[in-house]
């Protein structure tokens, strides 16, 4: 909904893309080995997702180690130069490969599949509940006294031989289809990122943190780790984050409490809707919504009211019960109407490359727009063979899966647009799709078996609790185009990332569960397993269907995102974005408003009483709290890692 379509045809002029030397593919790719072997290490012992945020906390780290190192090194001519699109491609690289070591795959599947055996057991009230799903192929083995199964929990005896090797089969299995969904996503993102980036002209906040930092003059540091301002909002960000860390070994240091919420503020009544408020204090957010448009930070802390408002009203009507399910239905409504609009809105993007793909229509090899048909094809290909993977490795139903895949893309495809326009840091839907098939099909329909299945199926992204790969691919594409290179050669480059990030992850994960044994994981990782044998049971044992209220929740929600995009469309000056709407429900919304509330204020009075100068002249501050807040944390995470305390800096 930023602007409209323009009329030039960007493509038509030839671009001389750039390419990267191999040296700096291979010192990319050795990091991202080393950053996914850390981070899994990190997420599953420490419960610290480096990871995290769609502008990678531990990425930003490593990136401005990195700018440092070749700045330094070049000034005094030790290192050969690396250009400003080598640096991107770096970052690009480690963005997009971010997510998929932490919450949104290696802190689930592989405890989940063992869980899933594990709590089969006699031992278990769910004896025998899952197993008779699972073909055999697909895990380390179906018998819970199987040293795969049983040592996970139990720990290995002395001087045993970790049972890596069951490991082998199952692996082999699923990797086609995490790969594929990973692919899934990355095609979608690569055939959306010319309508929004030239036709659309969205701002992606949150890829002008790298760009400024790898940008000046070849023989002097980048101009903005020489701007006095920068370093002032880097350490802005970095004192409260450094207070809980000191905290944390020794407790005489002050505790800023930067994650607290208001308690009780009204003991009965609607009003109570407001009660639990939380008021929790992110400098990096702060930064970014100084950077964003008046509309969309003004609809991220907006929603959030209205949200409550909407609540209490529920309760001075009556409504005194389920007022979650009722704003996650709405949700739901917004979600499909955002997906339609955006596709909508893009329809003449699509169409041109739906017939250039079909015509087999390439006149410039692989660049322009017939790089871009090669997306439409990729993201054809790769769903059918995600459903043939389907059918003949899980023996799941394709018209379920398919229905699944269907919602991850139109979830994945919103995602990346609130990612790409608003900048939230950490944001995922407060639905998972899977379980919204089940709620409303119920096992009679849905089956036992293809239930148990997809459930597995979703701990790719699907099942998705903080981030989502969509909104990392959408800025690496967006950083791809700033560092002058084809999206169809970052699209390359990302897809051998992703992969090796899930071969480090085969090896890294396992080791880490037999070395240690989940009873002596982090809290996140030792409960994982039992809630998902939980939700899977809740399924297959209880039915509840949804109800007029549910269903009035998502004609609610489908009418009001329609009314706001309208609004949006017909009056230039309408200050609310519908994508406030969209994006109101769920946890990091809500841990998240305040900080855009004073990015945002912070950002209209300037505006209002230093002008558009002084504006632009206080973006190296807002950088500064953005490049500081990931960087201090990551110090404080790989601290903890070497010398473990009670709690972490922050909760994810």
């Amino acid at each position: 909904m930023e602007g409209t379509e323009q009329r030039i045809d960007v493509s038509a002029i030839p671009v001389p893309f750039q390419r990267v030397r191999w040296q700096v593919v291979v010192i990319s790719l050795l990091l991202v080995i080393a950053f996914t072997t850390l981070s899994c290490w990190a997420a599953l012992l420490r419960n610290e997702i480096l990871g995290a945020g769609y502008l990678p906390r531990g990425v930003v780290f490593l990136f401005l180690l990195l700018v440092i190192f070749v700045s330094v090194g070049q000034r005094l001519s030790l290192l050969p130069t690396f250009t400003r699109s080598e640096l991107l491609f770096v970052f690009a690289l480690l963005n997009s490969v971010a997510a998929i070591s932490g919450e949104e795959f290696a802190m689930h599947f592989y405890l989940n599949m063992v869980g899933l055996v594990y709590y089969s057991s006699p031992q278990s009230q769910w004896f025998n509940l899952f197993t008779p799903h699972i073909p055999p192929w697909l895990v380390p083995s179906l018998q819970f006294r199987d040293p795969a199964i049983l040592w996970a929990y139990e720990g290995m005896p002395e001087g045993a031989k970790m049972p890596i090797v069951e490991w082998f089969i199952p692996l082999l299995a699923w990797t086609p289809y995490f790969f594929g969904v990973c692919a899934l996503l990355v095609f979608l993102c690569w055939l959306m990122a010319k309508q929004w980036e030239e036709h659309e002209r969205l701002v992606y906040p949150l890829t002008q943190v790298p760009a400024e930092l790898t940008s000046g003059d070849k023989d002097v540091s980048p101009r903005l780790l020489r701007s006095p301002l920068f370093w002032l909002g880097f350490f802005t960000a970095l004192i409260p984050y450094s207070l809980r860390g000191l905290h944390l070994f020794f407790p005489q240091f002050p505790d800023l409490q930067l994650q607290r919420d208001a308690g009780q503020l009204f003991p009965s009544g609607p009003l109570t809707a407001f009660n639990g408020l939380q008021l929790h204090f992110y400098p990096e957010m702060i930064g970014i919504a100084y950077l964003l448009s008046y509309e969309s930070g003004l609809s991220l802390w907006f929603f959030q009211f209205m949200r409550r408002t909407e609540i209490a009203l529920r309760i001075a009507l009556g409504h005194d019960m389920m007022h979650g399910e009722f704003v996650t239905y709405q949700t739901i409504g917004a979600y499909c109407v955002m997906a339609g609009c955006l596709l909508w809105i893009a329809r003449s993007h699509i169409s041109k490359l739906a017939k250039k793909a079909l015509l087999l229509s390439t006149k410039r090899g692989i660049q322009g727009d017939g790089e871009e048909a090669l997306a439409f094809w990729g993201l054809i290909g790769t769903l059918i063979g995600l459903l043939l993977w389907v059918k003949w490795v899980a023996g799941a139903s394709i018209l379920w899966a398919g229905l699944m895949l269907l919602g991850m893309l139109i979830v994945a495809l919103v995602v990346a647009r609130i990612v790409a326009e608003t900048g939230i840091y950490i944001y995922s839907p407060p639905f998972r799709v899977n379980q919204v098939l089940f709620d409303i099909f119920g096992k009679d329909r849905v089956g036992a078996k293809n239930i148990v299945l997809l459930t597995a199926m979703s701990w790719m992204q699907i099942r998705s609790t903080a981030t989502m790969a969509s909104g990392y691919l959408t800025n690496t594409f967006r950083l791809g185009t700033l560092a002058g290179f084809g999206r169809g050669y970052v699209a390359f480059g990302v897809l051998v990332a992703l992969f090796l990030t899930l071969l480090v992850c085969h090896v890294t994960v396992p080791t880490v569960i037999y070395a240690y044994s989940v009873p002596k994981l982090s809290g996140w990782a030792q409960g994982a397993p039992l809630k998902a044998a939980n939700l899977i049971a809740q399924y297959l044992t209880t039915y509840r269907p949804l109800t007029a209220h549910h269903w009035s929740g998502l004609v609610f929600g489908v009418l009001t995102c329609w009314l706001l995009i309208k609004l949006r469309l017909t009056f230039s000056n309408f200050p609310i974005h519908p994508l406030g709407f969209v994006a109101w429900a769920g946890w990091p919304i809500d841990r998240y408003w305040l900080s855009v509330l004073l990015g945002w204020s912070v950002k209209t009075m300037v505006l209002r009483y230093g002008g558009f100068s002084l504006f632009q002249k206080m973006k190296s501050f807002a950088h500064g709290m953005i490049v500081g807040g990931p960087t201090t944390l990551t110090f404080w995470v790989l601290l903890r890692f070497l010398f473990p305390t009670q709690g972490v800096i922050i909760y994810d």
